[in-house]
């Protein structure tokens, strides 16, 4: 199994950045809602882990747990990486192997591993030259393995050549000397400063050369400017002049199309104005209607209609959809005290009941003569008159039909008594 260095960004969405103990990539993956068991599952089809790298210092327990779980060594940086330095390291090291990032997350877990692995990569490339120059038998990475662990090299050597199969020694944690954590501390904060100076030197040697861009554009437009003073003669005039022309005789053409447009929207307006005053004119004088409509007879539709159109009694309404209404939608409009139902479409037998408990007529859509104007339907005042007159006949006549049946019903129950 090959040996690897880990780097773990824990979170709802966890990163995952596998290295070889070269500092070569073999994985830059993301998955959210992993478990501890999924993500010991992940790595261990992969290989085994020497470091797990966190990019935070105190490392979580996450990961603590993780190091533990896979027996591999828990780096944690003295400092936690910034957001700045993270993007820094993933950038240049997936740019290198032409990576591709797909979210912070893997950004943070590469750059954790690769952290981890130049913290380690003098020793890890002493070793590596070690093994080349002596002839021995024994796996590099297991000797790294054993050196990041805690071995020197000889130590690693002879304990694999005792070894018939090499097992991983467990690792034992043992406290950090405080004087070791605050060189590590200083070391690190030197190595920041020593980037931050490297950084600020590159910013300056860009600011000079933007500075000097600066001058010699602005000695160019001191020459053009010259140039332009030389070639202002009449011909250019002439030519300015021809050219203010072109552009007046273009807006003017630019008006004149908007004269136009805006001509026949202010007919199209008065068109609409004057048809509105006729609508007007015929409600007022009784002979024109108003449906309000109702697109759903529903609750929520009715709801609509009385916010939309504010239906309150006297007013005929005009139900576009029937269908879904029932007693409870029908009582609902029935004690808004609207005068007349025009359905377009079958509505339910409970709906008409509450309807003719309240007296209020139904009128089929199709017996009328709508008109829509401006998206509203209106009706003639005499065709609903008639239509209701009509829906009132019909009404009466099955009505008269039930009465008819019953007595008859009733009339042969007595001559099969007799």
């Amino acid at each position: 199994m090959r040996r690897l260095i880990v780097g773990v960004d824990p979170g709802v969405t966890v990163g995952l950045a596998i290295l070889s103990l070269d500092g070569e990539p073999i994985l830059v993956e993301s998955k959210r809602d992993w478990s501890l068991s999924e993500l010991v599952k992940r790595i261990s089809e992969i290989g085994e882990p020497t470091l797990i790298a966190s990019d935070v210092s105190p490392a979580s327990e996450i990961l603590k747990n993780l190091s533990h779980k896979l027996n591999a060594v828990l780096f944690v940086p003295s400092i936690s990486l910034g957001a700045d330095e993270k993007r820094h390291i993933a950038r240049d090291y997936a740019d290198f192997y032409e990576l591709k990032l797909r979210n912070a997350h893997e950004v943070d877990a590469l750059a954790a591993a690769v952290k981890a692995y130049r913290h380690y990569e003098k020793k890890l490339r002493h070793v590596e030259a070690r093994m080349k120059r002596i002839s021995i038998k024994v796996s590099a990475d297991d000797v790294k393995d054993l050196v990041v662990r805690g071995y020197s090299t000889k130590q690693a050597v002879q304990f694999l050549q005792s070894a018939d199969k090499y097992k991983p020694p467990p690792i034992i944690r043992r406290p950090i000397p405080k004087e070791e954590k605050m060189k590590s501390l200083i070391e690190e904060l030197q190595n920041r400063l020593a980037n931050e100076r490297r950084k600020a030197k590159y910013l300056r040697q860009v600011n000079r050369k933007l500075r000097d861009k600066i001058k010699s554009l602005e000695a160019e437009i001191l020459l053009l400017k010259d140039t332009i003073k030389e070639i202002q003669s009449e011909q250019s005039a002439q030519i300015r002049r021809e050219r203010e022309y072109s552009l007046l005789l273009d807006e003017l053409e630019k008006a004149k199309m908007k004269i136009r447009e805006y001509h026949l929207k202010l007919e199209e307006y008065k068109r609409r104005f004057n048809e509105m005053q006729r609508l007007r004119s015929l409600e007022s004088q009784g002979r024109l209607i108003l449906l309000k409509p109702v697109e759903s007879f529903t609750d929520k539709g009715l709801q609509k209609a009385f916010q939309l159109y504010g239906i309150r009694a006297g007013d005929s309404v005009l139900l576009l959809n029937p269908s879904g209404g029932g007693a409870t939608t029908a009582e609902e409009l029935a004690k808004r005290g609207v005068k007349t139902v025009v359905a377009k479409g079958r509505m339910s037998h409970n709906a008409l009941e509450i309807f003719e408990k309240y007296m209020i007529p139904v009128v089929s859509y199709d017996d009328l003569k709508i008109e829509w104007i401006e998206g509203l339907p209106y009706v003639d005042s005499e065709s609903l008159r008639k239509a209701v007159k009509e829906a009132g006949k019909r009404e009466k006549l099955a009505i008269y039909s039930e009465i008819k049946t019953i007595l008859d019903d009733h009339r042969r129950e007595i001559a099969e008594e007799v």
